[in-house]
């Protein structure tokens, strides 16, 4: 991903992807799109429901909540760590998005030492299209004023 410059963006985050738009001088653009590792339900061939593993009988059942639980936060480390490094380069970061994903990459971020100097900032919204994405991040660095920060 190159940045072309920018130093202001917007992040659209949910548990499942992440867009990564670049705004400057009214100009906004998709950079990149980073799909997340995360995967709520997995599989095998065999299985039935979320409980039952290789079997029909109904008495032979596995659920493993903290094994689930355990690969699921792993996972999401993951994807907060590619994020990370996408956002390096730049100052201004608008985190955006439905559910609690912004937030919870918002306090990573705030953890991390070398995003002490940057803005960051966090709104909620809907998920939108790639039009709607592109015209959020403008209006709001298009309303932002750089004395509020």
């Amino acid at each position: 991903m190159s940045g072309n410059g920018f130093k202001q963006i917007g992040l659209w985050i949910d548990f499942n992807k992440a867009h990564i738009i670049g705004y400057q001088d009214g100009s906004v653009e998709i950079l990149e799109t980073v799909e997340s590792p995360v995967e709520s339900l997995r599989r095998q061939d065999g299985e039935g429901n979320d409980s039952t593993k290789f079997t029909s009988n109904n008495n032979h059942t596995s659920n493993n909540e903290y094994r689930k639980n355990n690969i699921s936060q792993n996972e999401l480390k993951e994807y907060f760590k590619i994020l990370e490094s996408k956002l390096q380069p730049f100052d201004d970061i608008l985190i955006f998005g439905p559910g609690t994903a912004r937030e919870q990459i918002k306090n990573r971020l705030r953890e991390i030492k070398s995003f002490d100097s940057k803005w960051i900032s966090v709104q909620k919204s809907d998920k939108l299209t790639d039009n709607q994405l592109l015209a959020f991040v403008r209006d709001f660095y298009k309303n932002e004023s750089p004395a509020v920060r």
